[in-house]
């Protein structure tokens, strides 16, 4: 009977911390929108007010941080560093699609940022800066939305995965 208990805390346990897990993932999006529109600022004031070299900026934006979106504007000015000769596009999209994994973002987030790329370094100043305007409305959008669904989804993970591990533990016993 002991053994049933103590296997029965196990098994809840575990789905416990797999509601927890997927609860956690569900709250990164919003958060990592919220950081990406907070760099991008960072990198319109670059541009308007210190007229930074690109990659200057993208190293002064994501030096010190290491993961997620700051892997994003590392690569990116990693790629116009080398010697390949790629524009500004290219980098940024190299960039984007090699590290957007190590981020919670989906797909029409990807699609935000690539389209952010195609304009980048391809006008002058106020092109950039309106560029990086409409960038950031748009991941506002995005956060509006990713914020709703953290809000709906999070507390059913949390519930689903206490519920799903005691029923697991009633079938078995």
């Amino acid at each position: 009977m002991l053994l049933k208990l103590l296997g029965g805390l196990i098994v809840i346990s575990a789905s416990c911390l797999m509601g927890y897990a997927f609860a956690r993932d569900c709250a990164r999006r919003p958060k990592e929108l919220r950081l990406l529109q907070v760099l991008l600022q960072m990198l319109e004031n670059e541009i308007s007010f210190l007229s930074n070299l690109l990659t200057d900026s993208m190293d002064k934006i994501s030096y010190g941080h290491n993961g997620g979106v700051y892997d994003i504007f590392r690569g990116a000015a990693n790629n116009l560093r080398k010697d390949e000769g790629h524009n500004a596009f290219e980098a940024w999209e190299m960039s984007v699609k090699n590290n957007i994994y190590k981020t919670g973002l989906n797909k029409e987030d990807e699609e935000i940022l690539l389209s952010f790329g195609k304009m980048l370094g391809s006008s002058d100043v106020e092109g950039q800066l309106k560029n990086i305007k409409l960038t950031v409305n748009q991941l506002k959008v995005q956060e509006k939305k990713a914020e709703e669904a953290r809000q709906k989804n999070e507390k059913m993970y949390k519930s689903l995965g206490f519920l799903g591990g005691l029923a697991v533990v009633i079938i078995l016993i």
